[in-house]
């Protein structure tokens, strides 16, 4: 039996966040492993996470490391791609740059996949996480929303924030929710302390 830590986190921009639901959107979407149209999308997509490739590499090159990274289902990769991270045709040697952004998230999904293959379980990421992908691009979409003024905005944004961040706390193991919960609240006692200065 072996325990793995799951414990690390990474805040990503709602611009990252809606990149990776359209690749997710896109594998979920796809009729095969090798059709040209879903490849194409699939390939633009993944693009759009900041992954540069190598000059010299197939077409599909994209679309080969987006299914590696998000979709442990797929048997048969295009442009000839394998599985393996050992093999000269990983989709990982094809790869010039690795944005850091998408670096934790990686390592999450090769967690997951390596958990799913040992158990001897074809597990596609995508389609598992599919739905929330959905909610994501669905939670853009209703806040962009034109305010009469920056402030309107921003306080709109603020109003957001603090509705996600207390469905996130709500979730939190007991001693974490309470050190969280701590540290909010001296925030909010520092902010109201400098705000009553400010007026004074």
């Amino acid at each position: 039996i072996g325990l793995i830590d799951f414990g690390q986190v990474k805040q990503v921009n709602s611009d990252f966040r809606e990149a990776v639901a359209k690749v997710i959107l896109a594998l979920d979407a796809r009729k095969s492993d090798d059709n040209p149209d879903d490849l194409v999308r699939i390939g633009t997509y993944a693009a759009g996470l900041g992954i540069e490739l190598k000059d010299d590499v197939p077409a599909h090159g994209h679309a080969a490391m987006a299914m590696w990274l998000f979709d442990g289902s797929v048997e048969t990769y295009p442009d000839g791609y394998d599985e393996s991270e050992m093999s000269p045709n990983s989709p990982l040697k094809a790869m010039k740059d690795f944005p850091k952004d998408i670096v934790l998230l990686a390592r999450s999904t090769v967690l997951v996949k390596g958990m799913a293959k040992r158990f001897g379980i074809r597990w596609s990421l995508s389609q598992e996480w599919a739905p929330i992908a959905r909610r994501v691009l669905k939670s853009n979409t209703e806040h962009i929303v034109e305010g009469s003024s920056e402030g309107t905005k921003l306080l709109r944004l603020k109003s957001w924030g603090k509705q996600k961040a207390t469905k996130v706390v709500n979730y939190l193991p007991e001693p974490i929710k309470k050190r969280v919960l701590s540290a909010v609240l001296r925030h909010q006692e520092s902010s109201d302390a400098k705000l009553r200065t400010m007026r004074a």
